[in-house]
């Protein structure tokens, strides 16, 4: 077995531990009227088939909806590969809007994030394209940040804060996404152009000496002055520090959203090269987030079995969105896009006033519609592939 499976292995065993004070989804800790009571929401229609009592006994369990997890999972597998960081935070919303409490929404969805980056460990080595010296550093400035972060989450919701103040920040990244991808669909038509889909038009130019930005902060020598010889870059401790401590502290603040922030810091704020900042990012991510979803499940807020569930639709979406990157393309999928983000940042508007069942039924419709899109396209070009 790869190191990287029992490493993954230790940390659900770890974390089960800290989950035996977590209460049921459903449960009292949940805003009130989100959910119905346990014994209710497990409770068997009788007059069902043999064969769909047994369906709904495995979706209705004591915990959450299974099917709910493994839909949010799938969608996540999809849309991931072609919305981009739109496409893979979708969890913490959707675990929040299926009832899960804020903190356990992030906690849980900060687990799944930290096993998937151990899985895409799996697939190489140490390389000459990670920067151990940056590497070493980011995740010491990413713990402590990661700490942080969970201790405002956990003082938040002891001031009943938490849940506001993190679905308003989900709500502008969602709005502001599908507003953006709107304007740029728009520009488009207008042009009529062939040029394919991208959410990242509005980062700053980057070139092979980094960015105007990366730039002016290497000439920043604030000692002592770290030499990066695998990047071939020179910046101050106190800049890769600090970096390093703001990224982790939205990691373990926000969940999903947080472990998209070192990569494009490395790049843009530091100037660090492409390739070696990927796989520095990636090993940052999975040693910062290890704790953090440790510190999480010693706080009860880390549902181990929801991560399961969600990691298993990932991997089934993962099956299908292979081929799907190749066959979906074009303008069309902005529009896609810009529908599914703005959809989302509705639903988060309607759990925020507890107009529960809205808001589940706008964000699965919503994700699952975007995948069904998706997958039906991959299915038309595979169709005609064959007949040719």
């Amino acid at each position: 077995m790869k190191p990287c499976y029992v490493i993954v292995l230790m940390i659900c065993l770890i974390t089960l531990p800290g989950l035996s004070d977590c209460p049921a989804i459903p449960g009292v800790r949940s805003a009130p009227g989100s959910h119905l009571s346990v014994a209710t929401a497990t409770a068997i229609p009788e007059n069902l088939d043999p064969l769909w009592k047994s369906i709904w006994a495995l979706g209705a369990s004591e915990h959450c909806n299974l099917w709910v997890l493994m839909a949010i999972g799938f969608s996540v597998g999809i849309l991931g590969r072609f919305f981009g960081v739109g496409g893979t935070c979708l969890v913490t919303p959707g675990l929040n809007i299926s009832g899960f409490p804020i903190a356990m929404a992030v906690g849980t969805d900060l687990t799944q994030m930290t096993a998937k980056a151990y899985l895409r460990v799996s697939k190489g080595g140490l390389s000459d394209h990670i920067d151990l010296k940056l590497l070493v550093l980011l995740i010491t400035g990413m713990i402590t940040g990661v700490e942080s972060g969970v201790r405002t989450v956990m003082w938040l919701t002891k001031m009943h804060l938490a849940a506001t103040l993190i679905r308003v920040v989900y709500l502008l990244v969602f709005a502001g996404l599908g507003l953006f991808m709107a304007n740029e669909y728009r520009k488009l038509t207008r042009r009529d152009s062939g040029q394919t889909f991208t959410d990242s038009s509005w980062l700053p130019p980057l070139d092979e000496g980094g960015t105007v930005i990366s730039r002016k902060l290497q000439a920043m020598k604030f000692p002592p002055i770290v030499t990066l010889s695998a990047s071939g870059v020179q910046v101050s401790f106190w800049i890769i520090i600090a970096i390093a401590f703001v990224t982790g502290w939205l990691f373990g603040l926000l969940g999903g959203i947080g472990a998209f922030l070192p990569l494009p810091a490395m790049i843009y704020l530091m100037g660090i090269p492409v390739g070696i900042a990927l796989r520095t990012d990636l090993y940052a991510t999975a040693a910062s987030g290890t704790y953090g979803c440790l510190t999480y499940a010693l706080k009860g807020q880390v549902e181990i079995m929801a991560v399961f569930w969600i990691l298993l639709g990932t991997f089934i979406a993962s099956l299908v969105s292979a081929r799907a990157v190749s066959s979906v393309r074009g303008k069309g999928i902005q529009l896609l896009y810009a529908g599914t983000a703005i959809a989302i940042a509705l639903s988060i508007v309607f759990r925020q006033f507890n107009l529960i069942v809205p808001a589940q039924t706008l964000f699965l419709v919503a994700v699952l519609v975007a995948c069904a899109i998706i997958i039906i396209q991959t299915l038309k070009d595979y169709t005609k592939s064959r007949q040719i």
